[in-house]
């Protein structure tokens, strides 16, 4: 049986963007957090370019393919700062001002001028800006009054940027705006209600392709021409496209497709204006967080790609050759594969009918009923996939099955099923958490004194929701960056982020008597289950206070109770030493009790 520093020492790779020469670069996280390396696509050893003590978690590439840009925290931060690595190596701060938070959006194509959106002058509002790279200036192109506002790409001539103004993952629109007559423009006034992402330029800047779900249930591909502002339909799916990458020739759109949970990579043949028949990856997860981006000449696509029991990777495509192979490696080390399970993907139907999927890992060699562990995504708009998660994979290999459902509210099943949590309908996605445990129960797989539930982030607060809801379902819980109070979390998170999330659980101007009902804060005397809590004291996203207010309240009723409270870390955990330290602790909780 292997340790937990067996799995999380598994080296995994991503966000892989091109160098010159068929050279890539790539974050890795071997050093214990992730910094860059590169490679080459024909099997190089690759070689590590960065070694700062931070994670490093945004990469790009810059016009020329020999330099690089990314941006980097510290202990969790979030305060992005944005870093140039030169072709020697060498890293420079170009922002340096760990006050304010910089979201990186691209250069100019000689390289001098990089383009990216700050909170400096005002905490709660991001500006767009632009920096000359040599004299480190750094000019307001537009003062925006709104929060969140993402550059998401530069045109290749260097003229346009366009960014998100995010109010909502259902109200994400996108604008254009010209830099060097800093005009603006929404790409669609007259859509609602709608994410507009992932835009790919044409060669030419004439005009790019993006996904939106405007008029749709799921994201579709869409071009918008700059001339004549008019956006138009090009491909749809059944199920959401959620990213794509135009090729240098502009001849090729390949695009990820999330069918249930599983990523289909797809290409376009925007000549023939078809499907191109290609070589596949395995059934499993494409990360399109991590970007999928084609070569700076040919047709090389490079993707990073993982599941349940494969580590992620960077992959690539090569159309010409007709053939895909894995790039980068991550070997298990001492892990036997027999310890661990690939995610089987089940569903069941919740109170009112409705198709609740979720993914099954059944402990190897283990009796059914037995323990099983409930593992309930963040988000809430987010999305649980057949991936590799070193937790998961370490948990099985004690035991413990698990089981990580897509409640309502999850993102990737439509518009609708989206929104079935949002403000007053937000204890339904509990409820369905409740019918899971019933279904787990009647169909052999869960003993009804064994189940326990944990999640980070909004898991975390479903977590202590569900305990405080069903408390009779539960023999512990792990509630890993939580929110206890949705009425004192958005008082208290980053300024910038209010209003973003009282899209989804409602306004403190409007909605403070359902924020209390929906708050396992005020029903911490229903609590029975042992509860574990596990916080960043630097977490921007949901202060650590959450942690503490719930673990006070419990201590004082005598409620048996184990805080972890790292001084490091913020939304996660992500420094190998406090994974070390924290999921060997887990780990034994949930043996103490679900296994006795």
């Amino acid at each position: 049986m292997s340790d937990v520093k067996s799995f999380y020492s598994i080296p995994t790779s991503g966000s892989a963007v091109w160098l010159e020469n068929d050279e890539i670069a790539f974050l890795n996280n071997a050093s214990g957090v992730s910094q860059i390396w590169k490679t080459d696509v024909k099997g190089s050893k690759p070689k590590q370019l960065t070694f700062l003590e931070e994670r490093i978690w945004r990469l790009a590439g810059t016009p020329g393919h020999k330099e690089l840009l990314f941006a980097s925290d510290m202990g969790g931060n979030e305060q992005e700062q944005i870093y140039l690595v030169r072709e020697n190596g060498e890293s420079v701060n170009l922002t340096n001002n760990p006050t304010a938070r910089h979201y990186l959006g691209g250069m100019t194509p000689d390289g001098k001028t990089v383009y990216f959106s700050c909170n400096k002058r005002n905490p709660a509002n991001f500006d767009i800006c632009k920096m000359d790279i040599d004299k480190k200036e750094v000019e307001i192109v537009l003062e925006n009054s709104d929060n969140y506002n993402n550059p998401c790409g530069v045109s290749p001539n260097g003229v346009y940027m366009l960014y998100n103004k995010l109010k909502g993952m259902s109200d994400n629109k996108m604008w254009i705006i010209n830099m060097q007559t800093a005009e603006a423009k929404d790409v669609d006034p007259a859509g609602s209600f709608a994410q507009y992402e992932h835009p790919a330029w044409k060669s030419d800047s004439t005009g790019f392709f993006l996904t939106t779900d405007v008029n749709s249930e799921f994201t579709y591909v869409a071009y918008y021409d700059v001339a004549s502002a008019k956006l138009t339909k090009i491909y749809e799916a059944d199920w959401d496209v959620e990213s794509i990458s135009l090729s240098s020739d502009d001849r090729y759109l390949a695009m990820v497709v999330n069918e249930d949970g599983y990523g289909d990579l797809r290409i376009l043949d925007l000549k023939e204006n078809a499907l191109v028949n290609t070589a596949k990856p395995p059934k499993g997860f494409i990360n399109t967080y991590a970007g999928i981006e084609w070569s700076p000449a040919g047709h090389k696509l490079l993707f990073n790609f993982s599941s349940g029991k494969r580590p992620a990777c960077v992959w690539m495509l090569d159309m010409d050759a007709d053939q895909i192979s894995r790039i980068t490696d991550s070997p298990l080390g001492d892990i036997n594969p027999d310890e661990m399970a690939e995610a089987e993907l089940r569903e069941f139907h919740s109170f009112d009918g409705l198709r609740v999927p979720y993914w099954y890992y059944k402990a190897p060699g283990t009796k059914t009923p037995g323990p099983v562990v409930l593992e309930i995504h963040g988000g809430p708009e987010g999305q649980e996939f057949c991936n590799f998660t070193p937790l998961i994979q370490y948990l099985v290999s004690q035991g413990f099955s698990v089981v990580a459902p897509n409640v309502r509210g999850s993102v990737g099943y439509g518009k609708k099923y989206h929104h079935l949590d949002d403000v007053e309908k937000r204890l339904d996605s509990v409820h369905d958490v409740a019918c899971l445990v019933e279904h787990l129960i009647e169909a052999g797989i869960a003993d009804p004194k064994r189940i326990a539930v944990m999640g980070a982030s909004y898991g975390g607060y479903m977590t202590l929701a569900s305990i405080t809801n069903y408390p009779d379902l539960w023999a512990a819980a792990i509630d890993t960056v939580g929110m206890s109070d949705l009425e004192t979390f958005l008082e208290n998170t980053a300024e910038y982020r209010r209003s973003h999330r009282e899209s989804e659980y409602g306004s403190l101007a409007k909605d403070r008597e359902t924020l209390r009902r929906v708050s396992p804060i005020h029903k911490v005397d229903k609590i029975v289950a042992p509860l574990m809590v596990i916080h960043g004291a630097n977490d921007p996203r949901v202060p650590v206070t959450e942690a503490d207010q719930i673990v006070a309240s419990l201590e004082k009723r005598g409620v048996p109770v184990k805080y972890l409270r790292y001084p490091d870390e913020g939304h996660g955990l992500t420094k190998r030493k406090n994974q070390f330290d924290c999921y060997p602790q887990v780990a034994a909780f949930l043996k103490e009790h679900l296994m006795g």
